[in-house]
């Protein structure tokens, strides 16, 4: 009867408490060939079946490097460097171009850059784009329907959500975040993206998740993340936005758990965890693949004695 009852509260708080078994993390994970260089707080998108890694944190401080992982042959290449040095900067793969956007570009973390760039993977090469409204770092930056939106983050007021259209090269102002935040997480599905907890100052981590509709330009309060997350990264795979990493300053520690978000039900479920706790992660999906790249396995300050090199694979449905 205490377990029923106890069950039936979580799936209408919105969380299942069912979790993997301890064996399918060897089974549904598995580590790809690793980057060419150790970095944190990069930004990863997927264009064209490829991943794609840009700026961050390195060895030697803030970095230019983009490079692309094959999944097919499980191989990095180097190519083009960024117009300039960033981290925490955001990046979006549509009609088979990648879009960065904002970021620090030095160690004082002084969220001074509005540019915005677009990739041609063909030419290899890098363009400018119009001037984002204002300064945008640690912020998210999603493509839906031909266009891209910027929110959240560190800046001019960063809740504001920024709508770019390629096709006018022009930038619009949107419905604000619910939630004003920054080192947040999204992913896109069925024609909208959600915003996936982050922190704020004071209020340090939180579990908030909202999902924007750009048809009627409004946010919508979801279940809350059954962990308040900050650092981490997210992504839509089959059918559901998955969540990983993160990390938390009291006490300073990293987070290796795996959440599953079901739209439909409006609830969260515990997965086979990432095999590597870390913060300042991207990731990218191709096909029924999630790759998830980079970070630094210790927080705060320990982030850069504990750069990593990694690519860790979950493929939905094992």
């Amino acid at each position: 009867m205490i377990r029923a009852a106890l069950l039936a509260a979580l799936v209408v708080s919105g969380l299942a408490v069912g979790r993997a078994a301890p064996g399918q993390a060897t089974e549904a994970w598995r580590r790809g060939s690793e980057m060419p260089s150790v970095r944190s707080e990069i930004a990863v998108a997927a264009a064209g079946g490829r991943v794609y890694v840009a700026g961050g944190i390195g060895r030697l401080g803030t970095t230019d490097a983009f490079e692309v992982y094959d999944p097919a042959a499980n191989a990095w290449r180097e190519l083009a460097d960024l117009p300039v040095a960033l981290h925490h900067p955001a990046m979006a793969g549509m009609d088979g171009r990648l879009y960065l956007s904002g970021g620090y570009d030095d160690m004082t973390f002084t969220a001074n850059r509005r540019s915005a760039w677009v990739y041609d993977p063909v030419a290899d090469r890098w363009q400018a784009l119009a001037h984002m409204p204002g300064p945008r770092a640690a912020h998210r930056m999603m493509a839906l329907a031909g266009k891209l939106y910027v929110f959240g983050g560190v800046g001019t007021e960063p809740a504001v959500l920024w709508a770019y259209d390629p096709a006018t090269d022009r930038w619009s102002v949107r419905e604000p975040l619910l939630t004003p935040r920054e080192h947040l997480a999204a992913a896109a599905l069925g024609g909208k993206f959600y915003a996936v907890a982050g922190r704020w100052s004071e209020q340090g981590n939180l579990a908030v998740v909202e999902a924007y509709d750009p048809a009627t330009d409004r946010w919508t309060r979801k279940a809350d993340l059954p962990a308040a997350r900050g650092g981490h990264t997210a992504a839509a795979v089959a059918g559901h936005i998955h969540v990983t990493g993160g990390e938390a300053f009291s006490p300073p520690d990293t987070f290796a758990e795996h959440w599953a978000y079901d739209p439909s039900a409006d609830r969260w479920t515990r997965l086979a965890d990432m095999p590597t706790a870390r913060h300042g992660l991207g990731s990218a999906v191709v096909g029924k693949r999630w790759f998830v790249a980079g970070g630094g396995t210790g927080a705060g300050a320990r982030t850069f004695f504990t750069l990593t090199d990694l690519i860790e694979i979950y493929t939905a449905g094992k």
